[in-house]
């Protein structure tokens, strides 16, 4: 997060995008990392294996996260010289590429009623790029069937990720993480996301509840 991303002008956007007129039903999962969003996604497609197919969706795509500069952009280690990466470029190119991949992944899989679990749905880029270039297009995605936050503390969440064997070098100090945490908190309250707690260990039994609304009929097994 750059220091224009701390600006004061920030303000949380609602997205009403249509809403999805299919047999399947659309889960969008948000959270800041180290939240738990990828050990909940595992969770849930196990707990339904036998019950409903599933289309897990991450955005941006693999072959946005797999683009040198993209990776770069986020892991200073990489030692790209910083003057060759264009932010908007970036920035327009996630968005874009979350169109993409609602038109030729997240669509097909609803028509075949599948429940399909999207991370980083449409909340992510707004914590960081609220202006109208990022916000307008992001407006033609389908308003989701049930929205979660996982959401724990920000020190907490810095710690973390700071803390993975694998975590690449990100140029965010705690404060950057303190902002970022409470965007996705106004996000999810102005877009009407169920928070999930994830501070402590979790069972997701406050959850369950949400998920069977959200598929009756098609599963009592949670």
């Amino acid at each position: 997060m750059t220091d224009t991303d701390r600006g004061e002008d920030w303000a949380p956007v609602v997205l009403d995008g249509p809403s999805p007129d299919f047999p399947g039903r659309l889960l969008a999962i948000e959270g800041s990392d180290g939240s738990g969003k990828s050990y909940f996604v595992s969770w849930l497609i196990a707990a339904l294996r036998d019950e409903i197919p599933c289309t897990h969706v991450l955005m941006p795509g693999e072959h946005m996260r797999a683009y040198d500069l993209w990776r770069a952009w986020s892991d200073e280690s990489l030692g790209f010289d910083r003057s060759l990466i264009d932010d908007v470029g970036l920035k327009l190119m996630a968005v874009g590429d979350r169109l993409v991949r609602l038109r030729a992944i997240i669509e097909p899989a609803l028509r075949q009623g599948h429940l399909v679990i999207c991370e980083r749905y449409a909340l992510t880029p707004l914590v960081f790029n609220p202006e109208a270039m990022f916000s307008e297009p992001l407006r033609r995605l389908y308003r989701p069937d049930l929205g979660l936050l996982f959401d724990a503390p920000s020190d907490l969440l810095f710690d973390r990720v700071r803390g993975r064997a694998d975590s690449p070098v990100h140029p965010q100090t705690r404060h950057d993480k303190e902002v970022e945490v409470g965007r996705f908190r106004e996000l999810a309250e102005k877009n009407l996301y169920s928070v999930v707690d994830t501070s402590e260990p979790n069972d997701f039994a406050d959850v369950r509840p949400l998920l069977r609304e959200m598929l009756r009929p098609r599963t009592s097994g949670l």
